[in-house]
């Protein structure tokens, strides 16, 4: 699980404004079948259906994706959308790089301090 930080909020909001974020289920499906997804964001509170065939096709098209410490409402306010979003395509508009650069920093983070607890 990926923590969202405000400078990543910050640059989640200027993709959005730029076009190059899609919600839905289906529109984000599309997204990866097409290629044109870079990589998901996946609510922590989505069903395991849904991240199971989310994931799947990420595996499949070769697709990043993260599984985020918030939950679908939360990812609807960082994007302004009235209803929750289970999940997130970011397709290469705005400054996607930037929110995937924190993303696999922070990712980078998460499994040094696991395998820091393996050992002891």
């Amino acid at each position: 699980m990926v923590k969202i930080t405000d400078k990543v909020k910050k640059y989640i909001g200027l993709c959005m404004a730029a076009g190059g974020v899609k919600v839905g289920f289906d529109l984000v499906l599309g997204e990866v079948r097409s290629s044109r997804a870079k990589f998901l964001l996946i609510a922590n509170d989505a069903s395991e259906r849904t991240v199971k065939q989310l994931t799947d096709k990420c595996k499949y098209y070769g697709v990043k994706y993260y599984i985020s410490d918030q939950s679908s409402t939360d990812i609807a306010d960082l994007i302004g959308k009235r209803s929750s979003c289970a999940a997130a395509a970011f397709t290469g508009k705005g400054p996607w790089k930037s929110v995937l650069e924190h993303l696999e920093a922070e990712t980078t983070t998460e499994r040094s301090f696991n395998e820091d607890r393996k050992d002891d």
